[in-house]
Formats: C-alpha cells, sequence, structure tokens
C-alpha cells in the first residue's frame, strides 16, 4: 500500500509519550511520518484501525515528554 492511501484513516493507538489510549485520523503523510489529529471516541465509530506508534526520542528530550514545540 502505498503511505499516501492512508490518508482519511481512523485509527486507535497508545500515545508514545504518556501511554493514553487516543483516537485520531490520519490528515497527512510525509515521507513515512504521518500528521495525526485526535478525534473523539465517538467521531472515530466503530472499528478505528489499531497501530503503533514509535516516538522520536529527541523531541521528547527537548520537550520534557510533551511533544508540544513552541
Amino acid at each position: 500500500m502505498e503511505m499516501t492511501q492512508i490518508t482519511g484513516t481512523t485509527i486507535l493507538f497508545n500515545d508514545a509519550y504518556t501511554g493514553v489510549e487516543k483516537y485520531g485520523r490520519i490528515v497527512q503523510v510525509i515521507g513515512h511520518d504521518a500528521v495525526i489529529r485526535i478525534i473523539s471516541r465517538e467521531e472515530a465509530g466503530p472499528s478505528p484501525r489499531r497501530v503503533k506508534l514509535r516516538s522520536d526520542t529527541r523531541i521528547a528530550a527537548t520537550t520534557d515528554g510533551t511533544s508540544l514545540i513552541d
């Protein structure tokens, strides 16, 4: 499957920094990285696709684990 074909896919994942289960929708794919918009469980529907995410340790170190960059 080509990476750009997954845009719009609804997913279920554990946040890479907090471990909390979240729902999201893939908004954009850049290379092998995806931009994910967090959505509610209701918006995700009955069968979101389960994925495993890996965090970039450089971002975690720079942002104290929040992944928020000012």
